[in-house]
């Protein structure tokens, strides 16, 4: 009787132990391989910077009469920012526009003396050489007040000279000279720096060369607001290697109407290579790629139960997907993306279902 209940224990246990091919099954989270335009996030660091910054000059040397703003001052287009002792320049103004009254008198006479004689000649009132020589009477009177209304703008330009005016709206970045200073054409009076609109630049690896271009978005972020984010777009691209970096410039042009940002700050920036008007590509989770110990890169793709390496470069990447290329990888399949690190050519495995 020990012997049958022996017997029965014995199969019963058999009959609780799995099959060879599921001990040996590993466990492991897959997920499928997509063909779609990928979007790559591209961080780099930059400086908010102004697009213009003027060293203002005067064009006419003398002494400072009057300064109107300091450093710091905002500042619109078109405002007086210093005066200079234009009170020679404006006396001699005065004076050609005297002569220049007495020169519209003298033309308008001689010109009155010729429409005369036209009208006396073809009578014959008149002799022709008296006709000519009012004629060359009113020629004469003409040419002098042209002359005298020339050397009129001339003189208001140099009077307009000792008057500096902003070029652009800004802020005053420094001043350079004081009310009684002698200031000569040339010499700096103000540093003016634009505000509105600022620009961001960044230096960027020559590997993405064909890739920034205007147009591209860019989110920015600042140290001087966490948590604040802007939207932009590469405006400009210099071309110019810098040998030592390997890398070339982006600009973005950002709206300051607030002046929440000055020139100076550090950025942070986030390019956004890709999208949608690109060339749709082989896309895994970026948990599915695995690094080999001399550098090459491989995805375990579930086929039939079972774990196969294929080797796959690795091209743009987000915070989600990896491009991949790899000829002996198809869309549609599934790539393991938890439980990768053990596995072996060959092994079975089974995939966690959600």
């Amino acid at each position: 009787m020990n012997s049958i209940f022996s017997r029965s224990a014995l199969a019963l246990a058999l009959l609780m132990v799995p099959p060879v091919s599921v001990l040996a099954q590993v466990q492991v989270r897959a997920e499928t391989v997509i063909r779609a335009p990928i979007v790559e996030e591209l961080p780099l660091s930059g400086s908010v910077v102004s697009p213009r910054s003027s060293n203002l000059t005067t064009q006419a040397s003398g002494l400072v009469l009057g300064i109107n703003v300091d450093a710091g001052d905002v500042v619109q287009e078109g405002d007086v920012l210093l005066e200079l002792d234009g009170q020679l320049t404006k006396l001699e103004l005065d004076r050609l526009l005297a002569r220049q009254e007495e020169a519209v008198l003298a033309y308008e006479d001689a010109r009155r003396l010729a429409d005369e004689g036209r009208s006396l000649i073809n009578d014959r009132n008149i002799s022709k050489s008296q006709y000519e020589s009012r004629l060359a009477t009113e020629a004469g009177e003409e040419t002098k007040l042209r002359q005298l209304e020339s050397q009129v703008r001339m003189q208001r330009v140099r009077l307009e000279r000792h008057v500096l005016r902003a070029p652009f709206a800004g802020v005053i970045g420094s001043k350079h000279t004081e009310i009684g200073q002698w200031l000569n054409a040339g010499n700096t009076a103000f540093q003016l720096v634009q505000l509105d609109p600022l620009r961001v630049q960044a230096r960027v690896p020559e590997r993405y060369f064909e890739d920034i271009r205007p147009g591209v978005k860019v989110t920015i972020s600042v140290d001087a607001h966490p948590g604040d984010t802007i939207e932009a777009e590469v405006e400009s691209v210099v071309p110019v290697t810098d040998f030592k970096t390997r890398s070339f410039t982006a600009r973005m042009d950002v709206p300051n109407p607030d002046r929440e940002l000055a020139p100076g700050m550090s950025a942070h920036l986030q390019f956004k290579l890709g999208g949608q008007g690109s060339k749709p590509v082989l896309q895994v989770p970026a948990d599915a790629i695995v690094r080999r110990n001399d550098g090459s890169a491989v995805v375990w793709v579930v086929r039939e139960g079972k774990a196969e390496a294929v080797p796959v470069s690795v091209g743009r990447r987000n915070q989600q997907s990896v491009e991949v290329g790899a000829p002996g990888l198809s869309e549609g399949e599934q790539v393991v993306t938890l439980g990768n690190e053990g596995l072996r050519p060959g092994i079975a495995v089974s995939v966690a279902q959600d």
